[in-house]
């Protein structure tokens, strides 16, 4: 039986909980892809066997998805438990009924609930699939399974908790799902030295992004219902010999690579970006598209899992439910509009695996530069403090190496170049100085907030709070929360923390970490240049039931900045 990692253990014991506190409600929970899904189904599973009687549905889109989490309680689990398990799946063959363990497949059963009989709890596995429409498969089905069962427990499983079109699943007309009940971040999983990562290990793949040459233009293709219109897409990615250029490019760069795996904009496309393949002399390469037989998709896609094939080309197909852990190449040849789909696609290469260090992921579609790193799309409470929102994080091109880089970097670091600035008129500087330029305090907007113990030699302890600026920018300080009780450091340190969480007492460090979620945390810092190091000398804290911005002296006047020149982009 595999040992359930820390995350996979907070999520069983958060839905658990969630149920029992949340009566008549329906919860969701949020997981990257590659986090062990499967696994947590059958954990939950398991524990819902313990109560007497209790029946349980899983419901997926996908044949591939049933038979993976059906194999996944069999493999880890005893055999009492999965003898009463079964499979309803017109594509499996199979069409079981009564089994208190049923996995079953949408296209099977949504105008069969009545045959399945009584269940206590359905899971849905890819729950961003399931349409808000009334008349849609997963709504037809639910509808009726809340007549046999008005009690029935509905929880959506899905690493993209979001609709291009609806927006995020718990909110908005027709939403099945209340409340995320467990969420963990790609950026958790993969850093093993977040201060959220209690086991200290890496979970998921780092994703590597070089620049591109031979990128799309899509100055010609129009948005529909906030989508690219896929036949205008499919064309420019036809245009001015791309597909020889784009393929010529992704040979090159994958030469090192073991397993690619290819998206591409169309069927044509798909074809086209084969032929072109064949004619440079390479011939592992399937593809996987509608209308190729069934029969040569499902040996491409074998071929492909047994290293027979290094390349496999398809269009929507292996965004989910495609687990492969030796795919170290993930060639976009498309462009998307949704953050969803772009998540989806990157998320194949996320599997680590001994014998892969990395995922490369070659962005021909502008997705990245459009939508910007996967782990910086989230969800997040609306200004006005009613709802959520989605936000992703566009990226800036380097017009001289085309490397992707946050909108407030000033030179890039890969080749150097200076973006050009608007002089400002303060900023004129003696032609006889003798003295450092004395440049104006600045407000800068933060990206994102960590928070950590920082240990000194002789020393107690501090919390570190890092503001990050952009990709490669960032600015600490130190808060002495453990220092002498009375003393200047100390006072000013639980002067911090009252602004940050004025409902709760802190005193240590420990406590800060714990309930670091609950701070109250400021849009913009300000920071002075003008000392041996950047300074942070204030805060603005913008909320919404404060008329005016809030500005904080800051508490350590040792801030400096820092450069991470780490080369995870996501």
């Amino acid at each position: 039986m595999l040992k359930l990692r820390y995350y996979q253990q907070d999520c069983i014991e958060n839905f658990f909980q969630y149920c029992e506190n949340n009566h008549g409600k329906n919860p969701l929970i949020v997981l990257p892809t590659s986090a062990g899904k499967s696994l947590i189904i059958a954990h939950i599973i398991r524990r819902v066997l313990e109560y007497d009687d209790t029946r349980i549905l899983i419901l997926s889109h996908q044949q591939e998805l049933i038979k993976q989490s059906y194999l996944e309680l069999i493999e880890n689990f005893d055999n009492e438990i999965f003898l009463d398990a079964g499979i309803y799946s017109a594509g499996l063959d199979c069409r079981d009924t009564n089994n208190r363990i049923l996995f079953a497949g949408i296209q099977s059963v949504y105008n069969r609930a009545w045959e399945l009989n009584f269940r206590d709890i359905i899971l849905i596995d890819e729950a961003h699939l399931l349409s808000p429409k009334a008349e849609g498969m997963y709504q037809t089905f639910i509808t009726e399974s809340r007549k046999i069962n008005s009690k029935i427990v509905i929880c959506g499983l899905t690493a993209t908790p979001f609709r291009m079109k609806e927006g995020i699943l718990t909110e908005g007309e027709g939403h099945l799902f209340d409340d995320i009940c467990y969420e963990v971040t790609i950026r958790e999983l993969i850093d093993p030295n977040h201060f959220k990562n209690r086991d200290k290990q890496q979970y998921l793949c780092d994703l590597i992004v070089p620049a591109i040459i031979n990128k799309v233009d899509l100055s010609q293709v129009h948005v529909r219902a906030g989508e690219y219109s896929l036949d205008e897409m499919q064309a420019a990615f036809e245009e001015n010999d791309l597909v020889s250029r784009a393929v010529k490019e992704m040979v090159e760069k994958s030469v090192d690579r073991k397993k690619i795996l290819v998206f591409t904009a169309g069927i044509m496309h798909c074809e086209d970006v084969l032929k072109k393949m064949q004619e440079l002399g390479i011939n592992d390469v399937g593809m996987v598209h509608s209308k190729q037989k069934e029969a040569m998709n499902q040996q491409n896609i074998q071929d492909f899992k047994d290293g027979k094939l290094r390349y496999l080309l398809n269009i929507n197909s292996m965004t989910t439910g495609f687990n492969e852990k030796k795919i170290d190449c993930i060639a976009v040849l498309r462009s998307t509009m949704s953050p969803g789909l772009w998540i989806q696609m990157c998320g194949r290469g996320l599997r680590i695996h001994p014998d892969k260090k990395d995922c490369l992921i070659l962005d021909f579609g502008t997705n990245a530069l459009r939508l910007g790193p996967i782990d910086k799309i989230v969800i997040r409470k609306k200004k006005n403090g009613k709802g959520k929102q989605l936000e992703t994080c566009p990226m800036k091109e380097c017009p001289q190496c085309q490397a992707l880089l946050y909108p407030s970097v000033r030179t890039c670091p890969d080749c150097g170049y200076e973006f050009p600035t608007e002089p400002k008129h303060e900023d004129q500087a003696s032609t006889a100085s003798i003295l450092s330029e004395w440049r104006k305090p600045e407000e800068v907007e933060i990206e994102s907030i960590f928070y950590g113990r920082h240990e000194k030699k002789g020393k107690p302890d501090s919390l570190r709070v890092d503001y990050r600026v952009s990709y490669y920018e960032k600015y600490s300080e130190w808060i002495c929360v453990e220092h002498l009780k009375g003393s200047y450091p100390e006072r000013k340190a639980q002067s911090w923390l009252k602004r940050r969480c004025p409902e709760r007492e802190i005193n240590t460090i420990d406590e800060a970490l714990e309930h670091s979620e609950e701070f109250l945390e400021p849009s913009k810092i300000i920071v002075n240049y003008n000392g041996k190091f950047p300074q942070i000398t204030g805060y603005i804290f913008d909320k919404p039931k404060e008329k005016e911005e809030i500005q904080q002296p800051a508490v350590a006047a040792n801030s400096m900045q820092e450069w991470n020149l780490d080369d995870i982009p996501f």
